[in-house]
């Protein structure tokens, strides 16, 4: 009886630590995450965040986007620096230059990888705004954790806002 618990054991603990590694090294195919945050379909399931102007998206937008008063370019630039300069963050597609990119970044613990879409569009008149779809890979619940990102994200173009 004692054997079988010991073997249950390290049984429990080598399935854990092979979970633990295979979602620590998972690889971040861009094909399938870098997405448009504009038309990247909504999940069923509450482990995403969407932050789009309204009018130019037909999928559920949690918050809408504010309007800045700065070339998109520029701005994506500057996003793309603060963003890489946080801590577990990679992009894995696109560019400031093309103005559309994706980044993974993993949860300090679990070292779960989250995908963030951004896209920043002209509006025309020196005015531009911000598309980003930020979404979970693994869970079925991300209690919040993208939605705090796009708005601590989003936060720091806030000396370009109208």
């Amino acid at each position: 009886m004692v054997r079988m618990a010991i073997f249950l054991i390290f049984l429990t603990v080598g399935a854990a630590g092979g979970l633990f590694y295979f979602v620590s090294t998972v690889e971040h195919d861009a094909a399938v995450w870098h997405v448009d945050p504009l038309t990247a379909p909504q999940t069923v399931q509450p482990h995403s965040f969407r932050m789009a102007p309204p009018a130019l998206t037909e999928e559920f937008v949690d918050v809408p986007s504010p309007v800045y008063t700065v070339n998109p370019t520029l701005m994506a630039k500057a996003f793309d620096d603060y963003v890489l300069s946080q801590s577990k963050t990679i992009r894995i597609a696109g560019s400031p230059e093309e103005g559309w990119m994706t980044y993974v970044q993993r949860s300090p613990g679990l070292n779960l990888p989250d995908y963030v879409s951004v896209k920043f569009i002209d509006l025309n008149g020196g005015n531009s705004t911000i598309a980003i779809y930020s979404q979970s890979r693994f869970g079925y619940d991300d209690l919040g954790s993208n939605e705090k990102r796009v708005l601590a994200w989003v936060n720091t173009l806030q000396s370009f806002e109208q």
